[in-house]
């Protein structure tokens, strides 16, 4: 997708400095709906060696500013925008934007009159009263988010889910949402991955892709698995320690490798191969005890395969609304009969996701994160000194 009517008079700055996950993939859709030579990345040591980088921006690799190597988002934020302002940006673009709303904060109230537009998008929102265990940030961020608003240079955005169903958020009033993005592509037959059990007859086989982390609830599904002696669960992704030592040491999940029931593939999915996986699988566990969106449900649903989601939260409302899945309570036992029930009826869950599934672009995100989002107001008069001083 490419945005039309966009100002042509500099590059707009996106600053991403951390590679795992979704975010560079984010990265890659504000840079394609901007057209060559608008975008310009601005990045850590880290990311730009990572194979992320590699795999989703490589055409942006020498460009890619490269900001000081520090565990402080002030500092990191602070040289951004001067990289930005510096290369003629009039626009910066903060897709990872949650941890960055204090630091914003505090630079703006020491310099009102930067000249420099700013979209940030928070990925999480969660909300006071919602399924999340209460924390003091969760009352704090609505608060801070609504007088970063006070500044006319600043748009802010919440990330809400591919399809759509989500578009208010409790404590967040006033805040537009942008669709997680998802890219259709051609309904080509993919290859079955190597590493993906064949196919048998009775045989349920639940996938769990992307970064694995302790939020999608591994132990839950390893659970429910050895009570439904016909599944197999597939972990495929990158994998942080906590979830490796588990696979690695827990009696449960040995027992189901044993049997043959348990495959882990620990590394990057390029996404052929994780839109084959997917397609491939049964059905998908996004079991995730966090309220807040889902990258792979809306792969899945675009490779037409039903997911399994938690009762109660975010995925539970998209799941309820679209019918692309079921909803579990966490337990092992729970989780184990929904996956019978749903390989059961999985015809019609399939059904819904080729419906579902014509919802789901990158162009909602693309235009709101790259071009006008259309919150930020008219702008004050021009200060007499340097806004970067």
């Amino acid at each position: 997708m490419r945005l039309r009517g966009a100002v042509r008079t500099g590059p707009v700055a996106v600053l991403e400095i951390d590679p795992y996950g979704h975010r560079l993939r984010y990265v890659r859709h504000i840079a394609g709906a901007l057209g060559p030579g608008r975008c310009l990345v601005l990045t850590s040591p880290a990311a730009l060696a990572a194979e992320e980088f590699a795999a989703h921006l490589p055409g942006l690799r020498e460009t890619a500013v490269v900001l000081p190597g520090t565990d402080s988002r002030s500092e990191v934020l602070a040289a951004a925008m001067r990289g930005a302002l510096d290369r003629g940006a009039a626009t910066l673009v903060v897709p990872d934007g949650d941890h960055y709303v204090l630091p914003l904060l505090r630079l703006l109230l020491r310099r009102p009159w930067l000249r420099l537009r700013i979209r940030l998008l928070l990925m999480r929102t969660p909300a006071v009263l919602g399924p999340e265990h209460l924390r003091l940030a969760t009352l704090v961020k609505p608060v801070l988010v609504q007088l970063l608003r006070l500044f006319p240079q600043v748009s802010v955005l919440f990330l809400t889910d591919a399809l759509g169903v989500v578009r208010r958020r409790p404590g967040f009033s006033g805040i537009r949402p942008v669709r997680d993005p998802a890219l259709p592509d051609p309904q080509l037959a993919r290859a079955r991955p190597a590493w993906l059990p064949a196919p048998t007859g009775g045989v349920t086989v639940v996938g769990v892709f992307g970064v694995i982390c302790t939020r999608k609830n591994v132990p839950l599904l390893v659970a429910a698995a050895l009570r439904v002696d016909s599944t197999v669960l597939v972990v495929a992704g990158r994998m942080e320690a906590p979830v490796r030592e588990y696979l690695d040491s827990d009696p449960a999940a040995r027992r189901l490798a044993s049997a043959g029931r348990l495959v882990v593939v620990e590394r990057l999915l390029d996404p052929d191969e994780l839109a084959a996986a997917l397609a491939h699988v049964d059905l998908v566990g996004v079991l995730h005890d966090n309220d807040s969106p889902s990258g792979i449900l809306a792969e899945a649903c675009l490779r037409h395969t039903p997911v399994l989601v938690l009762t109660g939260g975010w995925l539970a409302r998209v799941v309820s609304s679209t019918g692309i899945g079921a909803t579990t309570d966490p337990t092992p036992e729970a989780v184990a009969a929904a996956i019978y029930a749903l390989a059961r009826d999985r015809d019609r869950y399939v059904a819904a996701t080729r419906l579902s599934a014509t919802r789901i672009n990158v162009d909602h995100f693309a235009t709101h994160l790259a071009g006008s989002c259309g919150d930020a107001k008219r702008w004050g008069p021009r200060p007499a000194t340097d806004p970067r001083r």
